[in-house]
């Protein structure tokens, strides 16, 4: 629907400034706009900053002095290296004495076992016989563990983030080492409305964009979407997980995500200059409206 609308408050204006001789026969002349017919956009824009897919802290499950750590940050290990180690001289030694009490613990144990069977030892000496072949054994796996824990092996591909010890350092059990990320995948994380965490579940992948790669257009998979409003109830934080194989993309790049699919009801936008609108006390807002009559004359 295209309408014309005057510029009443214009005319009325130049028609009380004129000298007062102008014909009645001779028509005003009146300024016109046309009125633009819009619509809601289909694509809604925010921005982000893309994030690490995971993100740990790594740490030893023992204590001692730091032997092998040749750890730089942006250094890239695969699932399963060996990253760094600590000293595991005195772990050695425990696990050696575990095992050689455990070993004599196992053989008393089935010489004593045996007699019981042929009933020419008591149900007393057997069960002390078998506590001490289970505290042995629990010692003797524990002293395995913590040689094993010596080394700290990396749980998955990721790169070395921040480095928090220096080489030959005493640290304490579960003190962060390094922080740990994968980038194979990036999180791409937006505050969005609830029109959009509405239909989240409807939505399988959206269109993104880096600031620093312009021109290029990235397809993310849609994880998630929060259930519940960030602090300043307003918003909701949407999830998508972009595939990195390459790991061309970093961490902490920012960008812009788009939604296809339409997020609000398309309905008629009249759109006009903020010139034409009048305003009384008594009326409010208006505007005048110019309309053709039958013979087609405005």
């Amino acid at each position: 629907m295209r309408k014309v609308i005057g510029l009443f408050c214009l005319s009325v204006f130049c028609l009380s400034c004129s000298d007062g001789k102008q014909s009645k026969n001779e028509k005003a002349v009146v300024k016109t706009v046309e009125v633009i017919e819009s619509k809601n956009l289909s694509t809604q824009s925010f921005s982000f900053i893309s994030k690490p897919y995971r993100t740990t802290e790594l740490s030893f499950r023992v204590g001692g002095p730091i032997k092998q750590f040749d750890v730089l940050a942006g250094n890239h290990y695969r699932k399963g290296d060996l990253i760094a180690s600590i000293d595991s001289r005195d772990f050695l030694i425990r696990k050696e004495r575990a095992e050689a009490v455990y070993n004599q613990g196992k053989t008393e144990f089935t010489r004593i076992e045996a007699l019981y069977k042929l009933n020419n030892i008591s149900a007393s000496a057997y069960e002390k016989a078998k506590s001490d072949y289970m505290v042995a054994k629990a010692s003797y796996e524990t002293a395995v563990n913590e040689l094993k824990d010596t080394q700290l092996i990396a749980p998955f591909d990721g790169y070395v983030g921040e480095v928090y010890i220096e080489k030959h350092q005493d640290v304490k059990a579960t003190q962060p080492v390094f922080s740990f990320v994968e980038l194979d995948r990036l999180k791409i994380e937006a505050y969005v409305p609830q029109q959009i965490a509405m239909i989240a579940s409807d939505l399988k992948e959206v269109d993104l964009s880096f600031d620093i790669l312009p021109g290029q257009t990235y397809s993310a998979m849609v994880e998630e979407v929060s259930k519940s409003p960030s602090k300043n109830n307003l918003s909701y934080l949407f999830t998508a997980v972009l595939p990195n194989k390459g790991n061309d993309l970093l961490a902490g790049m920012s960008g812009t995500i788009r939604f296809k699919k339409p997020v609000v009801a398309e309905e008629q936008i009249l759109m006009i200059p903020q010139s034409v609108v009048c305003n009384r006390p008594a009326l409010g807002s208006y505007v005048w409206i110019i309309s053709k009559g039958e013979n087609g004359e405005s």
